[in-house]
């Protein structure tokens, strides 16, 4: 299914197109969030700041056999868009590689009312989420987390919810984040942390849905536990604005 972002795009760390000094006219340093292509090589497919998508690969990676289709990843390179390795595939040295943990998003909503064993308290910033080959890239914010703690994050909806409509006439789902951690060592500290979820099931429910009401674009917030009420019995939830994705042919 085609869909791509029409707002909500953030790539990570350099934000901007930087030409490198004394490397060859038109190479540029990137740092962006990235997805695994395994077709026609073993590359990652990421895109710039105007939302437009480029694969880049080099020799090294494409022997990353450890690496499969749909992987996710925030990775340092350069090229010159130039030179390529296979047909839409532009060489480039890839300086750096860091695993994005990729999780499923569930059509069964985890009861909101349940107050889950070891559950965390973030805080997401929807300015700081992009949707590329399916995965959507959402950034958290953790208080009072240890470097090497597990955190386990848990995306659900409920396909038969009432979706939102508000002063405009805008539809919006609504989907709800939970996050649970195993304890690690050390010191705690304030942790920002990227995450991907496979949101392709979900896209592929609701566009027909919208699609027949005549809209060309799909529009979800996420609720997340933001702290607990007065007597500790019951979460307070916080929410994102709205992010949305146009359907493309």
């Amino acid at each position: 299914m085609s869909i791509k972002p029409i707002w909500g795009i953030w790539v990570a760390g350099c934000i901007g197109l930087t030409a490198c000094i004394g490397d060859p006219a038109g190479t540029i340093h990137y740092h962006r969030l990235g997805v695994v292509k395994e077709q026609p090589i073993r590359s990652i497919q990421t895109m710039d700041d105007r939302g437009n998508l480029f694969v880049v690969s080099s020799a090294d990676f494409e022997n990353r056999e450890e690496l499969r289709e749909g992987d996710c990843c925030a990775v340092d390179f350069k090229t010159n868009f130039v030179e390529t390795l296979a047909d839409g595939v532009y060489k480039s040295e890839i300086f750096a590689y860091d695993t994005v943990s990729v999780w499923p998003v569930r059509e069964s909503l985890t009861d909101t009312t349940v107050i889950l064993p070891d559950e965390q308290f973030v805080t997401v910033d929807f300015g700081r989420s992009i949707y590329l080959a399916g995965r959507f890239f959402v950034q958290t914010q953790h208080t009072n987390h240890q470097a090497d703690q597990q955190d386990l994050f848990d995306l659900s909806y409920d396909p038969a919810q009432e979706v939102e409509v508000d002063s405009l006439g805008q539809r919006c789902y609504n989907l709800f984040l939970r996050v649970r951690s195993l304890p690690g060592t050390g010191d705690s500290t304030k942790w920002i942390k990227t995450s991907a979820f496979k949101l392709e099931d979900f896209l592929r429910q609701v566009r027909p849905i919208e699609e027949d009401l005549g809209a060309s674009e799909i529009r979800f917030c996420l609720n997340y536990p933001l702290r607990y009420n007065a007597d500790t019995t019951a979460y307070i939830w916080g929410k994102t604005s709205a992010f949305a994705l146009q359907f493309s042919e």
